[in-house]
């Protein structure tokens, strides 16, 4: 959908037609294109405090993350945290494994 919303309005910054005729032509409600996200600023902090300890951590999976925020005092569910970390493209990196010597 966000990808509809940068379509339209950049149609329509152009001048190229008018937000309803560009909405109808993609498969866009109008209401969709003027909705905007209402997140709070302690639902963003809790984002960024989870991928700061993501990138801090890269061993470290979800659930390990969600035990670290709880010991900071954070109120925060593992179901979240593994949504955001997914959002964000973050997976727990392989080990390498030691080659062995080949006779």
């Amino acid at each position: 959908m966000a990808a509809k919303k940068t379509v339209v309005r950049t149609l329509v910054e152009s001048g190229f037609a008018k937000v309803s005729e560009v909405c109808r032509a993609i498969g866009l409600q109008r209401s969709s294109f003027y909705w905007v996200s209402q997140r709070s600023p302690e639902s963003i902090e809790l984002e960024r405090e989870v991928l700061r300890l993501s990138k801090d951590n890269p061993r470290y999976g979800y659930r390990r993350i969600t035990a670290l925020m709880r010991r900071e005092g954070h109120k925060i569910n593992s179901k979240r945290v593994q949504a955001i970390r997914r959002r964000h493209g973050l997976q727990v990196r392989k080990k390498q494994r030691k080659s062995r010597r080949v006779n």
